[in-house]
């Protein structure tokens, strides 16, 4: 059977949820979207959280789901990580919060990701996507031991029922500004082949808020 692709929204948080919520009108209400949200929301006015917390709703209402996305989405740097974990920091400005940890440190982590993901009360997260896809097989069977339906890495997309699938990704974030034509234009001819070979690894369309609302279809 084939498997229609894979719409995604990274980054998502209580300061930029109103931004969001206007680029994703145009993505037309028939998509089934993966909103990946970050959950820590420090210093943010009480009216602008419950205004958060109503659009999360409303998301889930309209059929998308909802993804915990980190912690923080910023890495904590007095946690000691791997000489790959480290670099993993520097190609992402600090943002692969769990890259490199211990699993001490990535249970700690994810704790307390869980917890803020409580405070906004929207029910139970669909699945863990780790902050810039850089995720470990521990990282992955902590989030299997706590119950999490989904895992989502940069290839893999994991189902507590479905099992892995491999998945190709188009996202333009982080990389340099002359390559992203390119990667459109990648896209929008694997999307047109996509339909017509369905033996081809599923696409997932990634956006950030940096990117904006550019999806092909």
């Amino acid at each position: 059977m084939h498997c229609f692709p894979v719409y995604e929204f990274h980054d998502i948080n209580a300061e930029n949820f109103a931004n969001v919520a206007d680029i994703l009108k145009r993505f037309g209400t028939n998509e089934h979207l993966n909103l990946m949200i970050i959950p820590l929301n420090e210093g943010v006015q009480p009216s602008v959280l419950k205004a958060f917390n109503e659009q999360l709703l409303e998301w889930k209402r309209e059929g998308h789901s909802l993804y915990l996305h980190g912690y923080r989405h910023k890495a904590d740097l007095n946690l000691k990580r791997s000489l790959l974990g480290r670099l993993a920091l520097s190609l992402t400005n600090c943002e692969s919060e769990f890259a490199g940890l211990s699993k001490e440190d990535s249970k700690m982590l994810l704790t307390k990701a869980l917890q803020e993901w409580q405070k906004l009360n929207v029910g139970e997260p669909v699945g863990f996507v780790a902050p810039a896809w850089y995720g470990s097989k521990m990282l992955f069977y902590l989030c299997k031991d706590l119950g999490f339906e989904n895992y989502n890495s940069r290839f893999i997309l994991w189902n507590k029922s479905k099992g892995s699938r491999f998945s190709l990704p188009f996202s333009t974030a982080g990389l340099p500004r002359f390559t992203i034509p390119i990667v459109n234009l990648c896209e929008k001819i694997y999307l047109k082949v996509y339909k017509i070979f369905n033996f081809l690894p599923m696409p997932r369309i990634v956006r950030h808020p940096v990117e904006g609302s550019k999806c092909h279809r």
